[in-house]
């Protein structure tokens, strides 16, 4: 049997308090220190290069090394204060088809270049929802890239949509390695990642983005037999 986990709605009041409490301390302490190095990297270089124009010279890769160091850092803090501190959700009648078109549009540059297909099946279900376009794409956009992640050369990622009037189910379906039972449970938990380089916040916001808007995420998963996301979101509402 695959293994199966979905999480409730929300954080505890003082796992909320907490992660609020180090987002704002990260976004001093860490941010601006983080800006400054990247300005100051910026101004060595130049000056650098009006030194020594030789641009193999070995002291421009140790540079280019710290400065990808120091992006990966910001990137990984701007994840980070996302998950801690997600945007007042702004909402609207939002065209289910056209957002999921343009995201395939979006990403099947990245998805040919690894040399996965991305396919998209729109079936019955509501064809407007309530909801923040610009969040719904991000956690829709995460759960994309997970799935192309774990998929291989020659494999595939399938979109489907489901529901009626109340409810729209969007599935996203890849033919990867699966994940295996005993890492299943953890796949939501903040920092947690089986891949090497991740930052193990790309579900977490996924699950609060769709957590807000009053849905449900759930993954379903086995070794070598691929990975399934559910989500269920209400209806157009008013």
């Amino acid at each position: 049997m695959p293994a199966q986990w979905s999480m409730g709605r929300g954080d505890s009041r003082d796992e909320k308090q907490l992660i609020e409490a180090v987002a704002a301390g990260i976004a001093h302490e860490v941010r601006n220190p983080l800006n400054a190095l990247q300005i100051n990297l910026q101004i060595l270089d130049q000056e650098l290069r009006a030194l020594l124009p030789d641009g193999s010279a070995h002291i421009y890769a140790v540079l280019g090394k710290i400065s990808r160091e120091v992006s990966n850092l910001d990137n990984f803090v701007s994840e980070f204060l996302r998950y801690a501190r997600p945007p007042r959700l702004k909402l609207e009648q939002v065209p289910v088809r056209q957002v999921l078109g343009d995201l395939v549009t979006f990403l099947g540059p990245q998805f040919a270049d690894k040399q996965v297909a991305l396919g998209l099946t729109l079936g019955r279900g509501p064809k407007q929802i309530r909801a923040d376009s610009f969040q719904l794409k991000l956690a829709l956009l995460n759960l994309l890239l997970n799935a192309l992640q774990a998929t291989p050369p020659g494999g595939a990622v399938e979109i489907a949509t489901a529901g009626d009037g109340a409810q729209l189910s969007i599935e996203i379906r890849d033919s990867g390695e699966g994940v295996a039972p005993e890492r299943i449970e953890r796949v939501f938990d903040v920092f947690f990642t089986t891949r090497e380089g991740g930052t193990g916040l790309g579900l977490p916001i996924a699950r609060r983005i769709i957590d807000e808007h009053g849905g449900s995420l759930a993954l379903e998963s086995a070794p070598d037999r691929g990975t399934v996301a559910r989500i269920l979101l209400p209806g157009p509402g008013d």
